[in-house]
């Protein structure tokens, strides 16, 4: 029973650390970016479902939904990525990674 409280305590202390990390980026778009990145690091997968409900993710980023939902929209255009409701695809792995720094 302790070993499973460690752990919920651990899960929920890296969340939060992850969460402080996006706080801290400063656009929009860098902290969807690093989003991605760090979904693309736990899949291995440029193909992702991710967890979280748009109104959700934008909580979760700090950022409003419709700026949010803006800035997914011209990253798509821009032939970053590509989604459909909550399935991503990264297309350009590269311009990814330039947001994130």
């Amino acid at each position: 029973m302790l070993q499973n409280f460690m752990k919920m305590i651990s899960d929920k202390s890296l969340m939060l650390n992850k969460k402080v990390q996006y706080l801290s980026i400063k656009s929009i778009r860098g902290k969807i970016c690093t989003y991605l990145l760090d979904q693309y690091k736990i899949t291995k997968n440029v193909n992702m479902t991710l967890s979280l409900k748009r109104n959700e993710l934008a909580d979760f980023l700090n950022v409003s939904r419709p700026s949010m939902s803006r800035e997914i929209c011209q990253m798509r255009d821009e032939g970053i990525i590509d989604f459909h409701l909550s399935a991503f695809r990264i297309k350009d792995m590269e311009a990814l990674k330039r947001y994130c720094e």
